[in-house]
């Protein structure tokens, strides 16, 4: 398969699917990573927290890690809009990587750019035959995140994920040890519910089994 991972921020795709895609990569397949922004941002007293230099230096290393490549674009970390632009840019990665599956943003995610990176999505993979959404964080919205397909990750997929999550050091210092005990509490509990160690979920937007 060819897969295409879109996400607003660099760090979404380790959070919300990062031992898939080390399972995956470690299968053969190709995996590419789109970030739609530089995910550089700043506190409400404009002090900076993570420059987007920092960010994408910090990306490249996570995508070494696990594996896969990484298309990055420019857009605002936090006010990216819903526009012909930005879905052309996706529009163009699925034609030049011939993607067959795309994993993004669930359309429930309170945060506001990875809810209008979903949206592109969706308008963008019309002709993708396999379209699934993860959770990036544990945030309470207006519905739950249910997913209803799952991946069992081993514990080499799990190290491999934790290891490229710890690359975002910017990040990690802040909110590391929330990010790795939730993952852990999250991936364990998929993982009970199927008699395996740990997985996770996806909400099915469309799946073409071929």
């Amino acid at each position: 398969m060819n897969i295409l991972v879109v996400s607003a921020h660099h760090d979404d795709l380790e959070l919300g699917c990062g031992g898939t895609v080390a399972k995956l990569i470690s299968e053969g397949h190709a995996v590419t990573s789109l970030v739609m922004t530089n995910s550089g941002y700043q506190d409400p007293d404009q002090k900076p927290i993570r420059a987007k230099s920092e960010a994408l230096e910090e990306a490249k290393m996570a995508s070494q890690t696990l594996g896969y490549a990484l298309v990055s674009y420019d857009e605002d970390t936090l006010d990216i809009p819903v526009s012909d632009e930005n879905i052309v840019k996706i529009l163009r990665t699925i034609k030049e990587r011939e993607i067959d599956t795309i994993l993004t943003h669930w359309h429930g995610d309170s945060h506001p750019p990875h809810k209008r990176v979903n949206t592109m999505v969706l308008h963008a993979s019309r002709q993708v035959p396999r379209v699934l959404g993860f959770a990036v964080h544990w945030y309470l919205g207006e519905e739950p995140f249910a997913p209803n397909f799952f991946v069992p990750i081993d514990d080499a997929h799990w190290d491999q994920k934790i290891k490229a999550l710890g690359c975002y050091q910017s990040e990690f210092k802040r909110t590391g040890t929330k990010w790795v005990d939730y993952q852990d509490h999250q991936t364990r509990l998929f993982g009970t519910q199927f008699g395996v160690s740990r997985a996770e979920g996806f909400v099915v937007y469309k799946y073409l089994w071929t």
